[in-house]
């Protein structure tokens, strides 16, 4: 049970890598980039269904380390050498650009992975969209 328990996040924390996410490293242009992300707006409004495909996208990509809930909890989270965001707690602290320019382009110096290249546009901002909807309470679970 014991190595299943340790087994579990390095598979899962492996798939991620071989899908194409790349871990976000403290390149010259990411705090430029970041200042430049301040004033992005959504292309689109947050209707329901772009919360809801924001919800799927946050339940196969996000929760595994994340959590179900966004606490920072999830099943991989142990096995990562910094804790993931409480996102209830950190979405509300910056502006949809900002958080889209983060799960665009990772966060250096932690395991939150660049999505750009396995996320299109349009789903990274449905995610945005979910995030800013589970920071405001909304139900975290789709049935």
């Amino acid at each position: 049970m014991t190595l299943l328990r340790w087994a579990l996040p390095a598979i899962l924390a492996g798939s991620v890598l071989v899908a194409g996410v790349t871990i976000a490293t403290r390149e010259p242009d990411w705090d430029e980039g970041f200042r430049r992300s301040y004033d992005l707006a959504a292309p689109f409004a947050a209707s329901p269904d772009n919360v809801a495909a924001g919800r799927a996208i946050f339940r196969e990509r996000c929760q595994p380390c994340h959590g179900e809930r966004g606490r920072g909890d999830g099943p991989l989270a142990a096995a990562l050498q910094s804790k993931p965001a409480d996102l209830v707690l950190h979405a509300p602290q910056h502006t949809e650009g900002e958080l889209f320019y983060f799960i665009s382009r990772g966060v250096p110096d932690s395991a939150m992975p660049a999505w750009k290249d396995a996320l299109s546009e349009t789903q990274r901002w449905q995610l945005v969209h979910y995030l800013d909807a589970l920071a405001g309470g909304a139900p975290y679970s789709v049935d």
